[in-house]
C-alpha cells in the first residue's frame, strides 16, 4: 500500500468522527467504527499509519 493512500477523518451525521482509508484511485479500502473522542480517532489514525507509512492524513471535519 504505498504511493498515495490517504488516512481520512471524517465526521458522521451523529456529530462522532469515523476513518477512512482511501487508495490512490479514491476507492475506500477500510473504514473505522465512530468515535466519541478525539484520542479514539487519533490512536485509530497512529494504528493504521503503522501498516499505511506512506499514507497522508486529511482531517476533513472542519469542511462543514
Amino acid at each position: 500500500m504505498a504511493g498515495k493512500n490517504r488516512i481520512v477523518i471524517k465526521k458522521a451525521s451523529n456529530k462522532q468522527a469515523y476513518v477512512l482509508v482511501k487508495s490512490s484511485n479514491n476507492k475506500i479500502l477500510a473504514s473505522t467504527e465512530t468515535y466519541k473522542t478525539n484520542q479514539g480517532v487519533n490512536n485509530s489514525v497512529k494504528a493504521l499509519k503503522k501498516v499505511i507509512k506512506n499514507a497522508k492524513i486529511v482531517d476533513e471535519r472542519k469542511k462543514k
